[in-house]
């Protein structure tokens, strides 16, 4: 079984793909600008982790002076994100393995444009999802609430990225991820968290092994 489990954001979403919960590989895509320093540290994660893939869009969003002009510029950006993710996604699978889909819930501690924004992208993918992953069968795509996918690692509905991040190092529930790329680098390059905040994507990779988390427990 292969499970793939998403952590969708705009700026940041990452993708953990898991095999028979023994076998992990991770993809993230960085939809904004970011520092030449963290561009730096990023490419040296691609080139020293074989499993962990960063990938990055060309189109980015911004303010036009007419509002048709502003959703116009947005909604190139999230095809080429969603299209990107998707075809990479299908890059790190083979086509005869059957796929089962975790993807976190909306959050709606979002408000006004953002609550909007990442609605209509996460429709815009999930549609992709069932229609390109799955081969039309929504049965096998599963959507879990943030707090689910947080208690489902031992952590509080209301845990902070800090504590995931901890808490994926302590204990992150499946032995064998502990053999991962991801473990690896979290476990051993310093820079990837300090006092203020843990690094994207990497984060955002590590929140999407939790839907993989949930898969397991329901297995059971």
């Amino acid at each position: 079984m292969t499970i793939l489990s998403i952590d969708f954001s705009i700026l940041y979403p990452g993708v953990c793909i898991c095999k028979d919960f023994t076998d992990f590989k991770w993809l993230a895509a960085v939809n904004t600008n970011i520092t030449k320093k963290d561009r730096g540290q990023l490419d040296y994660v691609t080139a020293t982790y074989p499993n962990l893939k960063i990938v990055y869009t060309n189109t980015k969003r911004s303010s036009q002076p007419e509002y048709h002009l502003t959703e116009r510029v947005k909604l190139v950006n999230y095809l080429e994100l969603i299209n990107t993710l998707i075809g990479e996604i299908k890059g790190l699978i083979q086509p005869e393995e059957k796929i089962i889909c975790a993807i976190e819930g909306i959050s709606f501690g979002s408000s006004g444009n953002s609550l909007v924004d990442i609605s209509q992208a996460t429709g815009m993918l999930k549609q992709k999802i069932v229609d390109h992953i799955l081969e039309g069968d929504a049965s096998r795509f599963f959507v879990f609430s943030p707090s689910e996918l947080k208690n489902a690692i031992g952590c509080k509905g209301n845990a902070n990225k800090f504590d995931i991040f901890n808490k994926f190092i302590k204990d992150p529930i499946l032995e064998e991820v502990k053999s991962s790329d991801l473990y690896r680098l979290v476990s051993t390059e310093n820079w990837v968290a300090d006092e203020k905040r843990v690094v994207s994507p990497i984060i955002d990779m590590i929140d999407s092994y939790l839907g993989v988390v949930k898969i397991h427990q329901l297995s059971k």
